[in-house]
């Protein structure tokens, strides 16, 4: 048991206490300092830490968000090139067409030329085999004068003129290569094959009337035009042949490009270059005049730039220039009237 009674420490035993105390104090001090510093270490560090996570997420996320932007620029590439290659098909698509229908009419109008060149070359032996019967009758009647007359140097007059046989051969001639180029379907008139005994000089066959648009625009020959057929317009091909054919049998100077890349012409448009002579305007309104009778939706333009410069391609004859010719005839949709 312990006793109540109190103890009597003296100064020595109070100084070593006080001393161990302060050394505790001095202890704990350093440990609260070491405590501090180790937090604020501790806290810095993981500030620093959470600023460099954050700068990675936010890099990150970037680098995240400029793949996404990417990635929906090449779909919108894709999409557009996957409409031009269908837009590219359908174009294909169209020219195969049109290109089978141009060769079925060129292998109809080689056709027409040849039964034309062959009803010609028939014409020709039969006129030749009457001229040479002509010659034949001629002979016999010069050679035999008539009863009852005593003077034998009054012949008669020969039968057939070889001169006019040449001319009307010249004449078919013509008509042939005119069929050839045109490829139309005309039935040629064939003359009847004469007998020794026919007496009348056979009539000449007179020339074939010249279309009206053919000879409205004849006081123009020499005058050049560029025909520009816009790619996408199905008949604009046979509408540019029919023109360009017109054209040069009116000794017009025509040639024809397929203009690609170009859309919303209406109608057939007649363009005349700035600075152009009053001849040139005045062909242009002859043709637009034509145009317009002949059934076209025909109407004179304005070429709003520069006369050498043009949107999209042409694909034609290199030379002479598309650029060149003062007069451009373009063929657009709906080009023909309504019937």
């Amino acid at each position: 048991m312990r006793s109540n009674k109190p103890v009597n420490m003296d100064i020595d035993q109070l100084r070593g206490w006080a001393s161990i105390m302060d050394k505790a104090m001095i202890a704990s001090l350093v440990v609260t300092i070491l405590a501090v510093a180790a937090l604020g270490i501790t806290t810095f560090l993981s500030f620093r830490y959470s600023g460099a996570v954050r700068a990675h997420e936010q890099s990150t996320l970037d680098r995240y968000r400029g793949l996404e932007s990417l990635a929906a620029q090449h779909e919108r590439e894709a999409a557009a090139a996957r409409e031009q290659v269908t837009r590219l098909e359908q174009q294909i698509a169209t020219a195969r067409d049109r290109t089978a229908r141009l060769e079925r009419e060129v292998s109809a109008a080689r056709d027409r030329a040849a039964a034309l060149a062959l009803d010609a070359d028939l014409a020709r032996e039969r006129a030749a085999a009457s001229e040479k019967a002509a010659h034949e009758a001629t002979e016999r009647v010069a050679q035999a004068p008539p009863a009852g007359k005593a003077a034998p140097d009054t012949a008669r007059p020969p039968l057939f003129d070889a001169a006019e046989i040449r001319r009307r051969l010249a004449d078919l001639g013509k008509l042939v290569k005119d069929a050839a180029t045109r490829a139309p379907e005309p039935t040629a008139e064939v003359a009847p094959e004469p007998t020794p005994e026919a007496t009348p000089q056979p009539a000449a066959v007179p020339a074939p009337p010249l279309p009206p648009f053919v000879a409205s625009l004849q006081r123009f020959a020499g005058t050049p035009a560029a025909i520009f057929l816009l790619g996408q317009i199905s008949d604009a091909p046979a509408i540019g042949a029919a023109i360009s054919a017109d054209l040069g049998q009116a000794g017009w100077l025509p040639q024809t490009w397929t203009w690609g890349g170009v859309a919303g012409i209406f109608g057939v448009v007649v363009l005349v270059r700035d600075g152009s002579d009053p001849a040139t305007h005045e062909a242009a309104a002859a043709l637009v005049d034509a145009l317009g009778s002949a059934g076209f939706n025909a109407s004179k333009g304005d070429w709003p730039a520069n006369w050498g410069r043009f949107r999209g391609t042409l694909n034609g004859p290199q030379t002479p220039s598309p650029t060149d010719a003062a007069i451009r005839i373009v063929v657009g949709e709906k080009a023909r009237k309504a019937p």
